[in-house]
């Protein structure tokens, strides 16, 4: 869906800045409305990822990271839904996501460090410790040790304005695991 339509339909606030306001403001517009295309591979990985997207409207929150994104110049592209070690003996199934930029003017007020189109926002590396690997407690925290990685100051501040932008739509990181997040806990 192109953003200037949605603009001129939902917003009309006096500053352009405001735009995701405006957004949230026109959730139904933007239902109604045809959603941001999937490609196959993205069908096929909303497939797989189903139970957990069906959890506490995490679909709806993913839609809406998505819309936010390319406002900002970026895509949110979900790569799948892994299981991952979340503690000893814990495994637990996660959204692995990564952004692309697709407009690098546009990106450059949101994220920091080399950006061009069609290429991810640089957040480091993705290490997965294989659960066959570990066996007991000593073992998970050298595994954990090691894989503390050496972050450019860029890579910090891109990994936790990520971080902020899902946690604005109910999902929380993973511990040690930048990439992954999950619908967060309800409170009744």
């Amino acid at each position: 869906m192109n953003i200037a339509l949605i603009e001129r339909k939902c917003v009309t606030l006096p500053m352009r800045g405001v735009l995701l306001a405006g957004l949230m403001a026109c959730l139904p517009v933007l239902a109604k409305d045809s959603a941001i295309p999937m490609d196959e591979e993205e069908k096929q990985i909303a497939t797989d990822c189903a139970a957990l997207l069906d959890q506490a409207n995490t679909r709806r929150a993913m839609h809406v990271v998505r819309v936010q994104l390319q406002a900002q110049g970026m895509k949110l592209v979900t790569q799948g839904c892994p299981f991952v070690r979340t503690g000893v003996g814990n495994m637990q199934q996660v959204l692995d996501v990564r952004v692309q930029v697709t407009d690098s003017d546009a990106a450059a007020h949101f994220v920091r460090g080399p950006l061009a189109d069609g290429e991810e926002v640089d957040m480091g590396a993705v290490h997965l410790g294989m659960p066959g690997q570990v066996h007991h407690v000593d073992q998970v925290q050298e595994l954990g040790a090691a894989q503390q990685e050496e972050v450019s100051p860029d890579v910090l501040f891109n990994r936790q304005w990520l971080a902020g932008v899902m946690k604005a739509r109910g999902l929380q990181t993973v511990q040690d695991h930048w990439w992954a997040f999950v619908p967060a806990a309800t409170r009744n």
